[in-house]
């Protein structure tokens, strides 16, 4: 056989072996990513051991980044759980991107569209309805063409009228959400809204409605924000170990210059190339990103921890978020024990 023809036979079975060890690796790796743990009753109203006085911008709370995202194709997806099922194992923050579809609301991610809103709305107002020791934060930081925004805001106000934490007082934005109470937020959900900001403190679709409150962007230039999700995409593009080190410190850095709020600790990697995808960057950095939190309790910046912020979230990851408010001091001292025996 000539060496042509022999090439000719080596060249696809080495391609199709390469293929295979990636895709393995990529599988093994999209499996270290999830979190399947069964949610429990403790999971499902946490909320009611924490202190009426606690500042709900002091406590330690489960957030999932890119909700919605649930069945989209793998360079998008986030997340393997519904809103639902993520509120039912302990998750209390949602970054929620919305674009108006030809007249329909999608969650987006990317250039990838995704399921509708309605039906993620309905969800947190059934579970306001039957757990009403809890406290939803609703981040709204992506908006995508014209009447998004006006989309979603009359969805919030019909299903969520009389649930949603309103400023009805004297006090700027960002001074009541700084005083905020876990007690005054129960059964309510605070909504933040997103990127449509001109380069100023003013936000001309918020005046006026007080249920509605400033973020920040990405870089963290803007003034009177009440929440602070900073993310720079060549830190969250670090490798996993890196990442915690290096990136972390500079966001809660970051947060430490700002006028303070509520601060989301962002712990997700971002896939470099943007085809690989969240769920094999997450099987990388689960278990790093696990023990990072954990350890968090000791961290000379634990002052600061608020919102911890993970791709597809579940129970064991939520109650490792949850757990840490034991040492914050936001539990009620008359259910800490039962408390942190849930946690274990």
């Amino acid at each position: 056989m000539s060496k042509k023809a022999k090439l000719a036979i080596i060249i696809p079975i080495v391609i199709v072996v390469a293929i295979g060890i990636v895709a393995g690796a990529m599988a093994g790796s999209a499996t270290r990513a999830y979190d399947n743990t069964e949610e429990t009753a403790f999971l499902s109203e946490w909320m009611k051991y924490l202190s009426d006085d606690a500042l709900l911008c002091e406590t330690v709370i489960p957030g999932a980044h890119d909700a919605g995202t649930v069945g989209m194709m793998w360079a998008a997806e986030t997340q393997n759980r519904t809103v639902a099922e993520m509120l039912a194992c302990g998750a209390r923050y949602f970054d929620l991107r919305v674009e108006n579809d030809g007249g329909n609301l999608v969650v987006f991610h990317g250039p990838i569209k995704g399921m509708s809103i309605l039906p993620i709305i309905d969800a947190i107002s059934e579970f306001l309805t039957n757990h009403p020791s809890e406290t939803l934060l609703l981040d709204f930081q992506h908006f995508e063409n014209d009447g998004s925004m006006e989309g979603v805001d009359s969805l919030l106000k019909e299903k969520l009228n009389g649930k949603l934490v309103v400023n009805d007082t004297d006090k700027s934005d960002l001074q009541f959400a700084k005083e905020l109470t876990v007690g005054a937020a129960r059964g309510k959900a605070m909504v933040f809204w997103g990127n449509y900001f001109k380069n100023t403190s003013e936000c001309e679709y918020i005046n006026g409605r007080n249920y509605l409150f400033a973020r920040n962007n990405d870089a963290g230039t803007r003034t009177d924000s009440t929440l602070h999700s900073f993310y720079k995409g060549a830190l969250n593009r670090l490798a996993s170990k890196t990442y915690l080190k290096k990136a972390i410190p500079e966001y809660v850095e970051q947060f430490r210059q700002s006028d303070g709020g509520f601060f989301v600790m962002q712990m997700q990697l971002t896939d470099p190339i943007a085809i690989i995808g969240p769920k094999f960057y997450e099987g990388t950095h689960n278990k790093n990103a696990s023990s990072f939190v954990k350890s968090l309790k000791d961290k000379e910046y634990f002052d600061v921890v608020n919102i911890v912020m993970r791709d597809y979230i579940g129970a064991e990851k939520c109650k490792e978020i949850i757990a840490l408010n034991e040492y914050k001091g936001t539990v009620k001292s008359s259910m800490s024990d039962e408390f942190a025996s849930k946690c274990a």
